[in-house]
């Protein structure tokens, strides 16, 4: 779609395998880090005027993984309020997103998908957080209001996999976004 896309800051994050190690102590020092490289990356989005693509929403930081990490005793009430202190400081100067793209997965086939990807990192968290952050993402995603939204039934639909279904995703995508001319 010729969209210009950002992405999660994961070779270059100084927090992320500290936090692995041991997460009640890099807790809010990784998901500061990943708030603010997301917010900039927007920052230099609303002033490139151009199309971008971010490959997870601001709106998850705080509601998913931050609030995730506070209900499970791993960012103290201190760290998880001053946080969202920050969170909707910053959202006050960003642009709404047009559109969020929802990869509805279950469980079973993120944790595949995570073998295959082949972070050590990754492959050694229990599933009981994986299932705990599904939980986060269900609810969030009934209430989400900041744009519109497009839901892809990740456990049906791999791109990686089968990329003759990306044509079809570009089609809605450009659809709901009102777009011309779209490879």
């Amino acid at each position: 779609m010729d969209f210009t896309p950002y992405y999660e800051s994961v070779s270059d994050n100084p927090f992320l395998e500290d936090f692995y190690k041991d997460q009640k102590k890099w807790s809010y020092h990784l998901q500061t880090f990943f708030l603010f490289h997301r917010f900039n990356s927007i920052k230099r989005i609303i002033d490139s005027d151009d199309n971008a693509i971010l490959d997870r929403s601001i709106y998850e930081d705080a509601e998913i993984f931050a609030r995730n990490l506070y209900n499970n005793g791993k960012m103290s009430e201190r760290e998880f309020q001053t946080y969202r202190q920050i969170f909707y400081t910053m959202l006050e100067y960003l642009k709404k997103p047009d559109l969020l793209i929802y990869i509805k997965t279950s469980v079973d086939t993120v944790v595949k998908r995570i073998k295959k990807r082949g972070r050590d990192m990754e492959m050694a968290v229990p599933i009981e957080y994986w299932k705990q952050l599904d939980d986060l993402y269900r609810d969030w995603i009934k209430d989400y209001n900041q744009s519109k939204v497009y839901i892809v039934d990740g456990d049906e639909i791999d791109i990686v996999e089968n990329p003759d279904y990306i044509d079809k995703i570009v089609q809605d995508i450009s659809e709901l976004l009102e777009l011309e001319n779209v490879k």
